[in-house]
Order: structure tokens, then C-alpha cells, then sequence
């Protein structure tokens, strides 16, 4: 075999590892959406960017000898000369070299870190009670309480005050069940209760119409787990009173699309839950997106406290859960930076009376790792993190 199709077929073999290394990294991130905020592009000890960075370096090579492998290989001098010889062996050993060192130096740099943020432990004390599922919607710097760059009010919504009265089902499912129930060391889900709603032009009502359209015949292909599962979606928390078990489609998540929501929440995790809600978790640094026409879906993040707890791609504590807690459940605290979601709740039978775009649904009840036919969990227990 000549040089030159030694090096095209090295070459082939390389682009083949690299479309395989992207594929398993894909699959990798489809089943632990967490792994976005702990690794970067160049963390070589996923085995999906090794197989592709190790595919660049077969590649590169085989490039090489495909275009200069005839001048180094193609006679066989007796005796060789001696600066032939050191360059037959030389020179690929160089480019191997070259290429796995800047591979290295990249693994080393911040380019192979998550998105994850270190922050000093806050000032605040809080209840450790471990919440078996909160949001998987952790995120970057908390939004100053002004208009954001659509001209939205605060992010948490103006909830109307003095309309909470501790009767809901999700209000009597807890404390602590959810983002909601501790606001007030919490910056996602801010203070529970009806939105007020600001009015729309006729142009951004018939938008949200349409919009909302789309995102009801979403819910409608997905009214079970099952459905949702066969559908790529994955399980990334528990069912929690108030916002239901969330299904996560990392694949979505780059882009807002009313007709593709990142999330569906159900009303439990066994094959036949039913769909109640929806979510969106979006993708978008510098702000939240666009999203529903109107002024009224108010986006949030979750990253008071060093973020959420998460185990295995799974939330298994709030915000308020400490970093010595979360680790002793075997978790670690991690933030999403530049991630923003918003809740819908269009699925019929579920138009939850705090607001369409509420951060939680009062009629939502259950308990927490339960479902929401569950009776409440005994407010001395839930409070023990039983």
C-alpha cells in the first residue's frame, strides 16, 4: 500500500472517531443534562471528546501522509541518508506531538471547565431539608429588580398581594416542597401567589394565540411519561407539589420554541403520569429570551446558594439546601449559567388560577417523591426533610 492511501484511509478512519465521539457525547448529555455545567469542549475525560479529539489527531495525520508521505517514503535509498531517516520519523512524530499538546494545554485551560461558578457560601441561614425535586433550572447572575431588555417588569411577576391564604393544595403540601415556599432566600420562583397581569396590544394578543396554540398541541403529544420517555425526554426531578415531576429534553433547550418545549411536568414519575404543565428551559446568555408575546411570562433562574442539588442528572435539593448538605445526600451544588425558564400551564384541566405563567399551581397538591393523589406529607415530617 502506497503512502498516499495509507494516509487517506488513516484519514477516514480519524473522521469517522470524530462523528462517533459527537454522537456519544450527544447521547451522553441527552441522559445527564447536567453535564453542560461541568464540563467544557476540551474536558477530555468525557469519553465522547477524547474519541473526537483523538479521531482530529488520526485525521491530521493521515493527512499529512497522504500529501507528503511520498517524499519521506516514497524511495527506498541503500544506504538511506541520515537526514532522510531523521525526517521519516521525525516529522509525524512532531505533527502527533504538536496536536496532542494543544489538545492538552486546551484541557487544561478554562475551555475544559463547566459552567459552573464557585461562590463563597451566603451570609443566610437555612433550613438543610432536603427537597427531592426542585427545578433542574439552575442559572447565572441573579437580574436586578428593573425592566429587563423586553421592557419586562421584575422578573418574578407582581404577585397580588393578600390573595394566598394557605388553602391551596400546594400551599398544604408542604413546608418545604417548593422554590416558592422558601422566597424568601430564594431568588427563583420569588414570592408565591397570583400574578397581576399587564395588558397586551391587540398585536401581541393574537401572537400569544397563536403561540399558546402551538404549545397546547405539544402538551397534547405527550400526555403520559411513558410518551414523554420514548420521546427523549429524561427525568430531572422527582414530583414536587406545586410544579410536578419535571422531564427534560436537552436538545431543546438551545432555543425557545413554543411548539418544542425543553420540559413537560407531570403529575408523577410511573409510565401512565399524567401531563399537567409545561416548562421552558432556555439557553439564552445576556438575559432571558424573548419568549411568549407580552409582557406576563416572567422568567427566572435558580441560583441562590450556590444553585441546585443535583445526583446523577437528577435534582435532589433546592437553593436552600447548603453545599454540606447536598454533598452528605452524595449531590454537588451547581449553577446553569445563562439558563432561564418559565413555566406554562395550558394542559386542559390544569389552567392553574395563580396565572398562566405562575411559577407555581395552587391546585398542584401531593407529596414531595409522591404524586399529586398522595395525601400531604405531615408538616412536622416534611419539616425534618422525612
Amino acid at each position: 500500500m502506497d503512502t498516499r492511501t495509507w494516509g487517506l484511509r488513516a484519514a477516514l478512519v480519524g473522521l469517522v472517531a470524530q462523528a462517533a465521539g459527537l454522537g456519544l457525547d450527544a447521547w451522553m448529555h441527552a441522559n445527564d443534562p447536567s453535564l453542560a455545567e461541568r464540563e467544557g469542549v476540551f474536558t477530555l475525560t468525557n469519553a465522547g471528546h477524547a474519541l473526537f479529539f483523538g479521531g482530529i489527531v488520526l485525521a491530521g495525520l493521515g493527512v499529512l501522509m497522504a500529501l507528503f508521505g511520498g517524499v519521506l517514503y516514497g524511495r527506498r535509498e541503500a544506504p538511506a541518508r541520515a537526514g532522510l531517516t531523521v525526517a521519516r520519523i521525525g516529522v509525524p512524530v512532531v505533527v502527533v506531538l504538536v496536536l496532542v499538546a494543544g489538545v492538552r494545554v486546551a484541557s487544561s485551560s478554562s475551555l475544559a471547565g463547566g459552567h459552573h461558578h464557585d461562590e463563597a457560601e451566603s451570609g443566610h441561614t437555612h433550613d438543610d431539608t432536603e427537597v427531592a425535586g426542585t427545578h433542574t433550572h439552575a442559572a447565572g447572575e441573579p437580574s436586578d429588580d428593573h425592566e429587563d431588555d423586553r421592557g419586562h417588569a421584575d422578573q418574578h411577576g407582581d404577585v397580588i398581594t393578600g390573595a394566598v391564604t394557605g388553602d391551596s393544595a400546594c400551599e398544604r403540601s408542604g413546608p418545604p416542597s417548593s422554590p416558592g415556599q422558601v422566597a424568601a432566600d430564594s431568588e427563583g420562583h420569588g414570592a408565591r401567589g397570583p400574578l397581576r397581569q399587564e395588558p397586551l396590544t391587540r398585536e401581541e394578543r393574537t401572537r400569544l394565540e397563536e403561540q399558546q396554540t402551538q404549545a397546547r398541541a405539544a402538551a397534547a403529544r405527550f400526555p403520559t411519561v411513558a410518551d414523554a420517555l420514548a420521546a427523549g425526554y429524561r427525568m430531572s426531578t422527582a414530583y414536587v407539589p406545586c410544579i410536578g415531576a419535571h422531564y427534560t429534553n436537552s436538545a431543546l433547550v438551545v432555543r425557545f420554541d413554543p411548539a418544542a418545549p425543553s420540559e413537560l411536568l407531570y403529575d408523577g414519575t410511573a409510565p401512565d403520569s399524567r401531563i399537567v404543565g409545561l416548562s421552558y428551559l432556555v439557553w439564552h446568555p445576556g438575559g432571558p429570551p424573548d419568549g411568549f408575546a407580552g409582557p406576563n411570562d416572567h422568567w427566572h433562574q435558580h441560583n441562590f446558594n450556590g444553585g441546585l442539588c443535583f445526583k446523577g442528572g437528577v435534582v435532589v435539593g433546592g437553593e436552600e439546601m447548603s453545599r454540606e448538605r447536598c454533598a452528605r445526600v452524595g449531590g454537588a451544588k451547581r449553577e446553569m449559567t445563562d439558563i432561564w425558564m418559565v413555566h406554562d400551564w395550558v394542559v386542559p384541566g390544569w389552567e392553574c388560577s395563580w396565572g398562566v405563567f405562575g411559577g407555581e399551581c395552587p391546585e398542584l397538591g401531593g407529596r414531595t417523591a409522591g404524586t399529586a393523589w398522595d395525601p400531604p406529607a405531615a408538616r412536622g415530617a416534611a419539616a425534618a426533610g422525612s
